[in-house]
């Protein structure tokens, strides 16, 4: 019959951030074990504390499916003599699978006929199969960092026991030096002692009376609604914060709220600076009044119940006003100094060894917002060049340069600085937001000169990367280039901003020529780009191939890449575009194939009277290629292409094309008969090529794309 499985790793403390990746990982390695191991089952889920990692699967078949096997042997020409007697080669095979010799089947083989029998395979029980599987689950987890504390295996923590049970029984699992038994670990504090689990299912109900929540999402519940009842106790409500959420989920076996309080002229520090004190090491919870402005107060969640909150509390209160008292003589001293004395210190602080200072960074970045004004918003010019001037300013600051929790706050203290000084409200919204987005669902800048800084920002960043060899390989990308190309596309597109960024990357690494800097990889950087707004055309739902037909033309602008694409995915559902593909791929194939003497330039032939060509179907190519080139022209020439209607002119050509081929042979022997037919050709090819290159596409089924 079929049982539950569990499976508990138990540990010292894990990092908040191992935790959730670990987890999501066990149960991948889980499913994907029992599927390929062959044993069925009904559902898996994993649960964990900062002490335990564990993983519960319900209905484990109680033993394997029996498989059917093709098993080829030796050739016939071997396995039987002259005579047709079976020689040892075919008894080997025969015992091999169980069968006769008899009873063998003969199969063509790449040389010749062979031995061929089909066998039953039975299942093994999952009492034999599973220990294996739950050793390798246990020892392919990874870990950002390892250690090893006695012999040669590692983990991100010490292994102190291991549960592994199918139903009641034990399995015999081994690892780090240990054998799986069943018994577990309460709370450290409150239920240290062992305690044996009976079954899989009475896990989690277990562990809840030894003071453990297993299951993350109920210290999560549990953590949402203590947050809200110890608030309400001071009059206030919590900061929404999901990322601190997120990691104390993952910090507390068993959560239990404190309310802290501190000294409220503390508050005359910014917001921001009062919240990063509180959550950035201290994990503790800000408090806010109905108006939103923020409390002299606080939650901290502790691991545990029962007495001793009055210790917490002044233990956290006294760790929180020494924060503060940081925060403040930071604050104080860098208003003193003012941001203008700030750019100019940024000349002693290194951006990279092959690029420069910030300073010099801080140049760069005024340079390209400025070109970027320019093409895009010229009325916020002056602005988005006070803020690019201004926006790294606070790298040279205490605060930041403290090392302490408030070095996150770059560019959102920045923007704090920007306010106490006096900068217009443009400018100091612009610093605030340049460092958005951070990640694929951060939100983007709202302001259009906060666009058109982080989208400088990002920019020099990567043509400076690439300029310093830095590489981007896989899922190595140690200077975050990747990210900030996603981001790059990401603003351009959601924003709906046309903006050739190739180009714009060319007139930046000329600003790197001319202070001698680094050496231009023009061609990776192209590569690399090209790869950004692939993956960005592919999340939004194109294909491969389309994707790759429209970034072969004018790959810059992400917009206008994105709009090609979406053009061709609605045009390709047209009855009539697999047979003008025929053609194309034909006329493709054929100029692609040709000595390169025998074909002109795309423009000789449109040039040419209709008069002078030697057949009526050349003449109607040319004509026809003419006037959907022109049509096309029209449409790239607007500030929003119409692609959709320009793809149809295209359809249009088909007839042509279709009469061309039918009426005259392209390859003739008369050398200027052969050019002229050519050449029609590679107009057509290049009045495509104006659109995508729909060589990339893939061909009817059975045929081969271009």
């Amino acid at each position: 019959m079929p049982e539950s499985l569990l499976l508990e790793i138990g540990c010292e403390e894990l990092p908040a951030s191992f935790i959730a990746p670990a987890l999501a990982e066990l149960l991948k390695s889980a499913e994907a074990g029992l599927a390929n191991a062959r044993l069925a089952f009904s559902s898996a889920r994993t649960l964990g504390t900062p002490r335990r990692l564990a993983l519960l699967v319900e209905g484990v078949a109680d033993r394997q499916e029996d498989r059917a096997l093709e098993v080829f042997g030796p050739p016939v020409a071997v396995a039987f003599d002259a005579a047709g007697k079976a020689t040892p080669a075919a008894q080997g095979f025969a015992k091999k699978v169980g069968k006769p010799v008899e009873a063998l089947e003969r199969r063509p083989g790449p040389k010749g006929e062979v031995l061929y029998a089909r066998t039953l395979e039975s299942g093994r029980p999952a009492a034999d199969v599973l220990p294996a599987l739950m050793g390798d689950w246990i020892r392919g987890l990874h870990f950002p960092k390892t250690m090893h504390w006695s012999g040669p295996e590692r983990f991100a923590r010490p292994v102190r026991w291991i549960v592994a049970l199918r139903g009641s029984k034990v399995l015999p699992v081994e690892a780090f030096g240990l054998q799986a038994g069943k018994r577990t670990r309460g709370h450290r504090i409150h239920a240290s002692g062992w305690a044996d689990v009976p079954s899989p299912e009475a896990y989690v109900d277990l562990l809840r009376g030894k003071t453990v929540m297993a299951l993350p999402d109920e210290r999560r519940a549990a953590i949402d609604e203590s947050l809200t009842r110890a608030a309400l106790t001071v009059g206030g409500a919590p900061v929404p914060d999901p990322e601190l959420l997120d990691e104390v989920v993952h910090l507390v076996e068993w959560p239990e709220p404190v309310v802290g309080s501190f000294d409220p002229r503390y508050l005359e520090l910014p917001r921001p600076v009062v919240v990063a004190a509180m959550r950035a090491h201290q994990r503790y919870f800000a408090l806010e009044a109905k108006d939103g402005s923020l409390l002299p107060n606080f939650v901290m969640i502790r691991s545990g119940r029962g007495e001793g909150h009055d210790e917490i509390r002044r233990g956290t209160q006294a760790v929180l006003r020494a924060r503060l008292e940081d925060a403040r003589f930071y604050w104080e001293n860098d208003l003193k100094i003012g941001l203008e004395a700030k750019v100019a210190s940024l000349t002693g602080i290194v951006w990279h060894e092959k690029l420069g200072t910030l300073h010099d960074r801080t140049q760069r970045i005024v340079q390209l917002v400025e070109e970027l004004a320019r093409a895009l918003a010229p009325a916020v010019r002056r602005y988005a060049s006070r803020a690019a001037f201004l926006s790294k300013a606070d790298l040279a600051s205490e605060m930041i340069r403290s090392g302490k929790e408030f070095a996150a706050l770059q560019g959102v203290i920045g923007a704090e600085y920007a306010a106490a000084a006096g900068e217009p409200p443009e400018v100091v919204r612009a610093i605030r937001e340049h460092y958005l987005p951070q990640g694929p669902d951060d939100p983007l800048p709202d302001s259009m000169e906060g666009t058109l800084l982080s989208l400088a920002d990002r920019l020099e960043a990567l043509v400076g990367g690439f300029r310093a060899g830095l590489e981007v390989t896989g899922s190595q990308d140690p200077y975050g280039l990747r990210r900030a190309g996603n981001g790059i596309v990401r603003i351009l597109v959601e924003k709906n901003l046309r903006l050739d960024v190739l180009a714009m990357a060319e007139k930046l690494d000329n600003a790197f020529n001319e202070a001698k800097i680094g050496k231009a990889r023009q061609d990776e950087f192209r590569s690399f780009w090209v790869q950004r707004v692939q993956s960005a055309l592919e999340e939004a739902g194109m294909t491969r191939e389309t994707a790759l037909a429209a970034l072969a033309v004018r790959p810059g602008d992400p917009v206008d890449v994105l709009a090609r694409a979406r053009a061709i995915d609605q045009i390709r559902q047209s009855p009539d575009f697999e047979g003008l593909m025929v053609g194309y791929r034909r006329a493709a194939n054929l100029v692609r194939t040709a000595p390169p003497q025998d074909v002109p330039t795309s423009g000789q032939p449109l040039a040419e009277r209709a008069e002078n060509f030697g057949e009526k179907a050349e003449a109607d190519l040319h004509l026809e290629t003419k006037m959907a080139r022109q049509a096309l022209e029209t449409y790239l020439q607007s500030a929003t292409p119409d692609y959709a209607a320009a793809l149809k002119h295209l359809l249009g050509l088909r007839p042509a094309i279709d009469s061309f081929f039918e009426a005259v042979m392209v390859m003739a022997e008369d050398a200027p008969t052969r050019r002229r037919r050519l050449g029609l050709l590679e107009a057509v090819r290049q009045t495509f090529l104006r659109i995508a290159d729909f060589s990339a596409l893939p061909s009817a089924p059975g045929q081969k794309s271009v």
